[in-house]
């Protein structure tokens, strides 16, 4: 779906699904700012923001990340005002979701992604993640992610008439995240980690350090103004190194292959 030569113009179909997600954040936005909520742009998002002043040209997600309890705060609050353009994606709310984040799905539009691996979703838009903070370092979120990459590849097959696959998944999903990963927290606690790393089971390791978070900032994305970290060039260096290099071509990889937008 991503343009491989980096150029999202205006009226593509790329452009059209970074605008659609540009009205989810301010959504988003609007709902934490009404209920106190903290968050923050984050990943390629972040970075977009401050080398191409929005989004990164041939980018087709976005990302914002927040403290657990704001995470929190935030599901329980769109489950009250939520939009009608919009719906919460979990695994509570679509059962062959068994990642361990929040998507914000658009309800006007109808993607495919690479591998086709939301064949099985209940909910198919447009979407944002949303992210947490947890508590470990690079050593638990490997072994996490270890465990989570088999739930992951159940959810490249095709759903069975019976009704065995989707079980197994479930059996996995409640394995993972009431068994291994809580044991992984307690790890962190008993030897006193302290770092915080994205959620358990989603791969990303790298820590990510408070201070260089908070207090929050105001940033300028898509001409428009979002909460940011307050140091944010400290933040996407221990992320991405030299994160003002632009990748070579064969790294520009689309997460969307198809889509249909009302």
């Amino acid at each position: 779906m991503g343009n491989p030569s980096g150029h999202n113009t205006e009226g593509s179909d790329l452009r059209k699904i970074q605008l659609r997600m540009l009205e989810m954040l301010e959504f988003v936005d609007h709902i934490c700012q009404k209920h106190n909520i903290s968050y923050w742009l984050a990943a390629g998002t972040l970075l977009g923001a401050v080398r191409h002043g929005g989004f990164i040209p041939w980018d087709d997600d976005l990302d914002i990340e927040m403290l657990k309890d704001d995470y929190r705060s935030l599901l329980k609050v769109l489950q009250v005002e939520m939009s009608d353009k919009y719906v919460l994606q979990t695994h509570q709310t679509d059962r062959n979701y068994i990642f361990p984040i929040a998507k914000l799905r658009d309800k006007n539009s109808y993607i495919t992604e690479s591998k086709n691996a939301d064949k099985n979703y209940k909910y198919r838009g447009i979407f944002i993640d949303i992210f947490y903070l947890d508590s470990g370092n690079h050593f638990l979120g490997r072994v996490a992610v270890n465990f989570q990459k088999f739930a992951y590849a159940l959810t490249l097959i095709r759903n069975d008439k019976f009704g065995l696959l989707l079980f197994l998944k479930r059996v996995i999903f409640r394995v993972l995240n009431s068994l291994v990963f809580p044991s992984l927290r307690f790890l962190a606690y008993l030897f006193n980690i302290k770092t915080k790393i994205l959620p358990l089971g989603t791969g990303f390791t790298k820590p990510i350090d408070l201070g260089n978070v908070f207090p929050l900032r105001k940033i300028i994305f898509e001409g428009k103004y979002f909460n940011g970290p307050a140091n944010v060039d400290a933040y996407l260096k221990g992320m991405y190194g030299n994160y003002m290099k632009l990748p070579d071509l064969d790294n520009r990889q689309a997460h969307i292959v198809k889509c249909e937008i009302c």
